[in-house]
């Protein structure tokens, strides 16, 4: 009663309360040890991916991620980004456009364990069981572009080639161009870009400009051309796919697993 008069008095003066009552007087109080948490209450920097949307030549949107370098946090790469003149850097936790404008998509985004879809990101089959997908290479001999594309070609769903880029791109498959430079000291390893929406455009940058030993150089090469086939971050360190620790060389068994739900058709 005494709560009950109080209320009364605080509503009469014009204030407003918010008071949570007992149900009955059997109500226990909550035990906050074992109640459940808010859903997403953190993400772990493998999840925070660096979006960044641009234009291409023809005036399509694209879409990029930037896979930040040690000790670089997603945060700290978009500032880098934004104060080295890079435009379109998104802010966590803000989605990229997934097609063009006007366009619509219906693509359904998958994951498995610890792998993640580059969500409505993905190579069409083009008259083949899998989509076939030429990684043409234009780097230098440090990046081991070709063992990369070898241990990404072990997964079912989809097929990798390498092939070196002289030789052009075969006619009905799709390709994808590997290049390194020294692109700058600002917080990059490499990157990939889309076209979302379209078969391509799609091209991996591999930066110079960072000291890096051999294993880390075959790490961030498998890191990108993983993306190139439509896999976003993986959250394990057992994949070359976990964003800002370079440390495995090769695609886990959940980046192997996913594949085939995105591409589901019996392969070659």
């Amino acid at each position: 009663m005494r709560l009950a008069k109080r209320l009364a008095a605080i509503v009469a003066a014009g204030g407003l309360a918010i008071v949570a009552l007992p149900a009955s007087g059997n109500a226990q109080p909550i035990d906050r040890s074992t109640a459940a948490a808010p859903v997403a209450a953190t993400e772990s920097p493998a999840e925070d991916t660096v979006y960044v949307v641009g234009k291409a030549k023809d005036g399509k949107t694209t879409v990029s991620i930037y896979d930040p370098a040690k000790s670089v946090t997603p945060d700290q790469l978009r500032d880098k980004l934004r104060r080295s003149g890079v435009d379109g850097v998104l802010s966590k936790g803000q989605q990229p456009p997934k097609a063009q404008p006007g366009q619509r998509t219906a693509l359904a985004c998958q994951s498995y364990g610890t792998a993640r879809q580059w969500c409505d990101h993905q190579w069409s089959y083009g008259g083949y069981n899998d989509p076939q997908v030429y990684f043409l290479d234009h780097t230098s001999s440090a990046w081991p572009v070709s063992a990369s594309v070898t241990e990404w070609n072990k997964a079912v769903g989809i097929d990798s080639f390498y092939r070196y880029y002289t030789l052009g791109c075969p006619s009905g498959v799709h390709c994808v161009d590997v290049y390194n430079g020294a692109y700058g000291t600002t917080g990059w390893y490499g990157l990939t870009t889309w076209t979302p929406g379209t078969q391509g455009p799609v091209t991996v940058k591999l930066n110079d400009s960072y000291t890096l030993t051999a294993a880390e150089h075959r790490t961030i090469a498998c890191h990108e051309l993983g993306h190139a086939l439509s896999l976003n971050h993986n959250t394990a360190t057992s994949s070359c796919l976990f964003s800002g620790t370079y440390v495995s060389l090769v695609p886990n068994a959940d980046d192997y697993k996913i594949l085939p739900l995105i591409y589901p058709l019996a392969g070659t």
